[in-house]
């Protein structure tokens, strides 16, 4: 068993989200005669983790000295909310590509046995916050997290390509019951997710001299589960799920580079992005993944760098390249901000469908819109 090292801060202020108020009165109005069951976040984590200790710290590690002391769960949680957490290898040496039996074959199987009462096999350093089988459920994923749950979401319906299929290092089929462990999920919840890949992956792939370097040091070289990030058709989950998702997926972006001279990161990439991911992927927007998408999700034309007149492209729900996808919310955060709650109140663009709920960082406006 392994515990959450887990430094507190001062609690933020709550509010009840708008979708969270609906459910109560609906509630009341038709004379309910129990309470509302709690809710069970399942956390499915990103890229770079190679144990389960690893996979239980990623909600609260940080690489920038600014977000020292923060942690997700200070923000996502509630009175009452209960979590789980997955994990599956996708470290930088042995990363699996999102298809495998031990990536999103080992995540559907969790989730299941999360979604049963068993508990996730850590001890929380919240007490009392393991997930129950009455609970409502939710998923939270981020980075590489968003392509995992995709593809299990996506082949979880009959008639799906891959649908119950995960592949091992043989590509040969192994069967996994992703459609039980979509049964009763309320939504999942993407987070700078590498929906569409990340121009990062392609260079670090089919780069120059330089940039390989870069991606020896940063990604650990054009590795199985890199390779599967970049954003070719031939690699993106959109293009390896049916034609809709098990779950209604929400997604997230985050547009801010980060701290100091590891900003340099976004040279890499093209328009805005949180670091490591193209905000157009993150937001799974139809087209490229590496288009100049603003932090609106809207682009414009040019004229000496400074945009003009009306947009020429809005990433709107109907402008998504998969399907039952929707936008949430787009923020003023970075890759590592994102997931372990390090900005308390960034900035937020509205974006053309976007959901209107919450306030501050993602894990606060994921916990009120629920």
């Amino acid at each position: 068993m392994t515990t959450l090292k887990k430094i507190t801060k001062p609690q933020k202020q709550k509010t009840k989200g708008l979708l969270s108020l609906c459910t109560l009165s609906l509630s009341l109005m038709l004379g309910a005669g129990q309470a509302m069951a709690d809710k069970c976040f399942i956390m499915v984590h990103g890229h770079g983790v190679s144990s389960a200790s690893e996979a239980q710290n990623y909600w609260s590690n940080n690489n920038f000295s600014e977000y020292n002391g923060d942690n997700f769960m200070d923000d996502l949680l509630q009175t009452g909310d209960n979590y789980g957490l997955t994990y599956y290898k996708s470290s930088d040496g042995a990363g699996y590509e999102y298809w495998r039996d031990e990536a999103a074959g080992e995540i559907a199987r969790q989730i299941t046995s999360i979604k049963a009462g068993n508990g996730d096999g850590y001890t929380h350093a919240e007490s009392g916050t393991q997930c129950s089988a009455n609970d409502d459920f939710f998923v939270i994923a981020h980075s590489q997290g968003a392509p995992e749950m995709m593809y299990i979401a996506g082949n979880a319906i009959t008639g799906s390509p891959s649908y119950n299929t995960a592949y091992n290092s043989s590509s040969s089929a192994v069967t996994v019951d992703f459609e039980s462990a979509m049964e009763n999920i309320e939504a999942i919840f993407s987070m700078g997710g590498a929906i569409t890949g990340t121009e990062g992956a392609d260079r670090v792939c089919n780069g120059s001299w330089v940039e390989y370097l870069v991606g020896e040091l940063a990604f650990g070289g054009c590795n199985d589960s890199t390779k599967w990030l970049q954003t070719s058709d031939s690699y993106t989950v959109r293009n390896q799920i049916g034609s809709n998702l098990a779950v209604p997926f929400w997604v997230l972006g985050g547009w801010n580079e980060f701290p100091g001279v590891a900003s340099a990161s976004s040279l890499l990439l093209s328009g805005d992005d949180d670091g490591y991911i193209n905000l157009a992927s993150q937001m799974s927007c139809s087209g490229s993944a590496t288009r100049n998408l603003y932090n609106d999700l809207k682009t414009y034309k040019h004229f000496l760098g400074i945009k003009y007149g009306s947009a020429t492209y809005k990433c709107k729900d109907s402008n998504k390249g998969t399907p039952r996808t929707y936008n949430a919310f787009s923020l003023d955060e970075d890759h590592d901000s994102e997931r372990n709650g390090g900005k308390n109140s960034p900035s937020n663009k509205s974006i053309p469908n976007g959901l209107d709920c919450g306030s501050g960082n993602m894990a606060s406006r994921i916990s009120d819109c629920t």
